[in-house]
């Protein structure tokens, strides 16, 4: 779709009036995006012809059967093989050119969601019922993408336990963790100053574990030659909470 480098005035869109910055190869149509399904007037003229021809109702079935056709043909493709391996070649290769994932040309560099969207997804997460959580873990357990609690074995819950309160302290006291600023990721990673090995040998309670006070942020490579290894003692470890819990009790950051 050929860009009009210097529009004018004159330049407007056929559909909505607005500038135009393409004009289409064939029609010689001048129009304000480069896709025009993206364009407001051309989304306008397009349901008001569908409201002509279906109804409201025609148009939601014949939408769940496309949906269904679709999700069937998506789902029989992800049981071929050399399909899969293929997708995941052509993700690995995007990726890569990009950057990786914080690469300057991942299209969400350097922007956050707008806080209309954040509390859109908030409010949806503070009125969705208990039941779905619950039925969210039985659909992946059916799809094999999660292992029952009853087929866990002690380490593994010790480790899912410890991961939901460290995400928890991430998420509340952001700032006391990391009061520099660093960015986690590719070269900084969370540590658990008293490793979650040593907490398991020791019978350590999760949530001293997952504790704020007991996480840092370090270079990737530190952490990895780190390992298993405790950079502090145990003695130190509850000193550092029962100091950073004097505001509130253990119980209030359980709740959160």
């Amino acid at each position: 779709m050929p860009k009009i480098f210097n529009p004018t005035c004159n330049d407007i869109c056929f559909y909505c009036s607005r500038q135009a910055n393409w004009v289409s190869v064939n029609t010689k149509i001048s129009r304000c995006v480069e896709k025009i399904t993206q364009c407001p007037g051309f989304i306008k003229k397009a349901e008001d012809s569908r409201k002509q021809s279906i109804t409201t109702e025609e148009r939601i079935k014949h939408m769940k059967k496309m949906s269904e056709a679709g999700n069937k043909k998506l789902k029989d493709l992800h049981n071929n093989p050399e399909w899969v391996r293929s997708k995941g070649e052509k993700i690995s290769k995007k990726i890569k050119e990009r950057g990786g994932h914080l690469g300057k040309n991942n299209p969400m560099f350097n922007k956050t969601h707008k806080d209309s969207s954040k509390n859109l997804q908030i409010e949806k997460a503070r009125t969705r019922k208990p039941d779905a959580y619950k039925q969210a873990s039985i659909t992946k357990i059916k799809l094999g993408l999660a292992t029952p609690k009853e087929l866990k074995n002690d380490w593994e819950l010790y480790q899912e336990q410890v991961t939901n309160y460290t995400n928890l302290s991430w998420k509340h006291y952001h700032d006391l963790i990391n009061p520099t600023h660093l960015v986690r990721g590719n070269e900084y990673e969370l540590d658990h100053k008293f490793s979650r090995t040593e907490g398991f040998k020791q019978g350590i309670p999760p949530e001293i574990i997952g504790h704020y006070a007991n996480l840092e942020l370090i270079t990737k490579k530190e952490n990895r030659s780190k390992r298993t290894k405790c950079s502090i003692t145990l003695s130190e470890l509850y000193e550092a909470a029962n100091v950073n819990l004097a505001p509130f009790s253990l119980s209030s950051l359980t709740s959160i």
